[in-house]
């Protein structure tokens, strides 16, 4: 199965690199930064400091950041088990919302329990699901999802609202990946 972990890193990194000022784009003046009202404190290619307390953001090159979203996000999350473009959808949304809550919205959207654990019986309906609706179907359904749970954060948290209109912005990049794989 062709899972798709090249394309889906380059939009990932695509979506979480800040750059310094005239070089977009270009990973050699990707930096790090720290943006009030992130949780994650320092933050580099999209990693964290408070999830990763172990690496040195500041250093941080662009392999690393790529092995730790292929060993803490692709693999944790069971993404390579899943159709492309679906295991774009599902590891984006794990780095993004957190792999619990994105993989409750699969199973939501499967019809399956959303315990938020991606264990056989998920995987099962995720194929099934995607063998019955297609699975850009399947993408589109939990893209909806994760629209809705950013919205409500933005009204339930009133601190986070600054943040809606780069998810949103995310969610549409994604909508269009998803339609030209």
């Amino acid at each position: 199965m062709d899972n798709g972990f090249d394309k889906a890193i380059k939009f990932i990194i695509a979506s979480e690199t800040v750059y310094k000022k005239g070089h977009y784009g270009d990973l050699d003046y990707a930096i790090s930064q720290n943006e009030p009202g992130d949780d994650g404190g320092l933050t580099k290619y999209g990693i964290d400091f408070r999830s990763h307390p172990e690496v040195d953001i500041e250093k941080l090159s662009y392999d690393q950041a790529v092995e730790i979203y292929r060993k803490d996000y692709w693999g944790k999350s069971r993404s390579e088990e899943l159709p492309y473009p679906l295991s774009l959808v599902h590891v984006d949304g794990a780095v993004n919302t957190g792999i619990g809550q994105q993989t409750k919205f699969l199973q939501r959207v499967c019809g399956v329990d959303d315990d938020g654990a991606l264990g056989p019986k998920t995987l099962k309906a995720a194929l099934q699901t995607c063998e019955e609706e297609g699975v850009k179907a399947v993408c589109m359904s939990i893209i909806a999802l994760r629209t809705k749970f950013y919205r409500d954060l933005a009204e339930k948290k009133p601190e986070k609202a600054r943040f809606l209109n780069g998810w949103l912005n995310r969610i549409e990049k994604l909508k269009k990946e998803v339609e030209i794989a």
